[in-house]
């Protein structure tokens, strides 16, 4: 009996058992053709209800004809319910249920657009490099050598902000994307592409069990590139980590590519972690490519998995100075292509003879002194564009971006067609002295690099001794970071969406701050009541000789609104400077500032080195002004100096934009009252304020009420009044 009850037990119990259990299956994947097939389609002969009339019929509606085409229709008038019928053929019914894109309007595609959306047959590459010091042509090598269009680096060994490697590593041609390790020794990761690939950078959570950095690559069939690697020490919540990312990834794009050193042993099919590696990739339908070693003792640990493409052409090539193989693949994509444009425009401005540019500048016609402001500037700014323009017309070039390093010598390129020779008869005899011959060479030709390299740039060194300017300049094309801005952000969109964040981004502080503007009421009455014994109600008209040393002292910046380079403007000084003079002493016996010179080219930067140009918050803009603009800002500048200075109107502890002083005689001031307190066995308490956005808080009104109290009147505030207001800006991302 006992038994019977037991065996019943066991079906009942594997029944319920089989219904609440279901097993892990691999995620389900639908193509847009499968999921348009599952719609309704009401099929089979109508119900039997729809014939209880015989008048009644269940036919398809015939299709629809406008009201007033009436064309082959007929009426009938007996008594009967009136009917409308037509001897025009009716249309077969559609059973498919397609959609009928004829109907469908067009997107107008920008007059400006760049990107071109086709298959093309992408070239990728996978390496795991082990340090990129001194290996930087190298890669390049590898990157033409191979022709490829996306290289991922593994173990890089880079440190944030450190840039040498990298920029040694990236030819003209190519850019790079870098996630370096932000603690420790070793990883980091690094994809250098090509220009012309529209890439973004993709934000997913971070993990501590591996490292990795993910692109999308847009199209009509976007892609996913993500590199991954982790390190050989085992971590329990690796799988875990690793399955929240490819969820994370997945719902971008059906389509994946994942590459990296995963540091298992893909080739033993008894190790637990590669199987439940192997059923890991399995559940969000992704397929591991490589069966070949990829490492020097013979494991394939470095790995090509892939989603919605599938890789050709896999194959494993020599890479001397590294353990690991260079994995290299193709895969047939949809992807944004970026028309770079190979065409630049300068002028030759060496070319130009200072005298005979200065004798024609006296040619030009006379400008009367009792001519307006906006006549001088205008007389200024076309003439001087003319003359501009006949002696160093705008000429075009096209241009190649790849170009061969300076250093890179003949006996180089020998060394180079060496070492590819003794990599082809390795290749051929896979014999182990030839293996050894090949290594050998690479680090000879290695340490050869490194040789023309050091003495490359020992000459410019030498040669530029005592020129400040020009060695900062050499440290910054070797240590600076990549362009953030990619070609396809210059464009009208992209630039007029960030000139409306950066407006919009003061008037929501100006509407925050009005809600608590009675806070400074009172304190704002109190400064326009005070009683000020001096007053600047005049400015002092500036010299030629003023105007003149003024223009020496100032820098030789260029804005794109120049009408001329400053270089030559100070070259040309001694006929320019009697017409700068009399613009400036225009404006400021006006009391008013031409709103040509209140035009600012502004250039958006980041705010800290690899942070994301996407989001408009990391960028800040700098804003350039005019040359002119800026002598008279100096000149004004000046005055108001002197003024404050002599009636000891200064805030005693100002330190910003006052002349000497600066942050370091601020904190040498906290400092000593630091120390000196401390020595008298007071307790001293230091609060530190720092105000975003702390110069788009000034309201304009307060400013002016504010000079207005310390004895600034009449044509100066007026100045001021007309400087502060109808300015103008637009944004530049590069010069041309």
């Amino acid at each position: 009996m006992w038994i019977h009850r037991v065996c019943v037990w066991s079906v009942l119990t594997w029944a319920v058992l089989s219904v609440v259990y279901h097993p892990v299956m691999a995620l389900l994947q639908y193509t847009a053709a499968e999921l348009l097939r599952l719609r309704f389609h009401p099929a089979g002969p109508p119900p039997v209800a729809l014939h209880i009339h015989p008048d009644i019929a269940f036919n398809p509606r015939r299709k629809y004809i406008h009201r007033g085409s009436r064309l082959n229709f007929t009426t009938s008038d007996s008594d009967s319910i009136q009917s409308f019928w037509s001897r025009t053929r009716r249309p077969p019914r559609n059973t498919d249920r397609g959609v009928n894109r004829d109907v469908l309007a067009h997107l107008a595609r920008s007059a400006n657009s760049s990107i071109k959306h086709r298959s093309s047959n992408v070239n990728f590459g996978l390496l795991n490099v082990r340090s990129l010091t001194g290996k930087g042509h190298l890669i390049q090598d590898v990157l033409r050598d191979c022709k490829l269009d996306f290289l991922c680096l593994t173990e890089t060994w880079q440190h944030p902000n450190d840039f040498v490697s990298l920029n040694e590593s990236t030819p003209s041609e190519f850019v790079y994307i870098y996630q370096p390790r932000n603690s420790g020794r070793g990883g980091g990761l690094a994809i250098i592409h090509r220009k012309h690939w529209k890439v973004l950078p993709v934000s997913a959570p971070l993990f501590h069990s591996f490292e990795y950095t993910a692109v999308h690559l847009p199209g009509s069939a976007p892609t996913i590139l993500c590199t991954v690697y982790r390190p050989p020490k085992p971590n329990k919540d690796f799988l875990y980590d690793f399955a929240a990312l490819l969820t994370h990834l997945s719902v971008l794009s059906p389509n994946m590519i994942i590459v990296g050193d995963f540091n298992i042993h893909m080739d033993n099919g008894n190790n637990l972690l590669s199987r439940d590696f192997t059923s890991c990739l399995d559940s969000f339908g992704l397929q591991q490519y490589i069966n070949f070693p990829t490492h020097s003792k013979g494991h394939i640990l470095d790995l090509v998995c892939c989603s919605g493409v599938t890789p050709t052409h896999c194959k494993a090539d020599l890479f001397s100075l590294s353990d690991h193989k260079l994995i290299s693949f193709n895969v047939n994509i949809i992807a944004s292509k970026i028309c770079v444009p190979r065409v630049i425009t300068f002028r030759k401005i060496n070319d130009i003879d200072p005298v005979i540019f200065s004798s024609a500048i006296s040619d030009l016609p006379f400008v009367h002194s009792l001519s307006t402001l906006d006549e001088l500037i205008s007389h200024y700014n076309v003439n001087l564009q003319n003359l501009l323009n006949a002696f160093a017309p705008l000429k075009h070039r096209s241009v190649s971006f790849a170009r061969s390093a300076p250093w890179f010598t003949s006996n180089l390129r020998l060394l180079k067609a060496k070492g590819r020779q003794l990599e082809r008869l390795f290749r051929k005899t896979g014999l182990t002295i030839h293996r050894e011959m090949y290594d050998n060479h690479i680090l000879y030709y290695k340490d050869c690099i490194v040789s023309a390299k050091s003495a490359y740039y020992s000459g410019l060194v030498s040669s530029n001794e005592g020129s400040s300017k020009s060695l900062f300049s050499l440290f910054a094309s070797l240590t600076k970071p990549p362009d953030p801005f990619p070609s396809h952000m210059h464009s009208p969109d992209f630039c007029n969406s960030l000139l409306s964040f950066f407006s919009d981004k003061i008037s929501n502080i100006h509407q925050q701050l009005s809600s608590v503007r009675a806070l400074y009421t009172e304190a704002d009455s109190l400064f326009s009541s005070l009683s000020v014994c001096h007053s600047f109600s005049t400015f002092t008209l500036p010299s030629l000789s003023d105007v003149i040393n003024i223009i020496h002292k100032s820098n030789s910046s260029t804005c794109q609104l120049d009408p001329l380079p400053t270089k030559l403007v100070k070259a040309c000084l001694p006929t320019l400077a009697p017409l700068i003079t009399t613009i400036i002493c225009s404006s400021l016996n006006n009391g008013t500032v031409p709103l040509s010179l209140k035009t600012a080219s502004v250039t958006p930067i980041l705010k800290k080195p690899g942070l994301d140009p996407n989001n408009f918050d990391n960028l800040r803009p700098i804003s350039n002004l005019p040359f002119l603009a800026k002598i008279l800002e100096k000149v004004v500048a000046s005055q108001l100096h002197s003024y404050l200075s002599t009636h000891n109107l200064y805030e005693q502890f100002q330190s910003g934009f006052r002349p000497h002083h600066s942050t370091e005689t601020a904190l040498l001031r906290i400092t000593n009252d630091l120390l000196m307190a401390a020595d008298s066995g007071f307790l001293t308490i230091l609060i530190l304020l720092d105000l975003s956005a702390a110069f788009d808080t000034i309201s304009h009104d307060i400013l002016l009420n504010r000079l207005a109290s310390i004895g600034i009147s009449q044509t100066p505030l007026a100045w001021f009044s007309s400087y502060l207001s109808g300015r103008t800006q637009f944004l530049q991302f590069k010069s041309h």
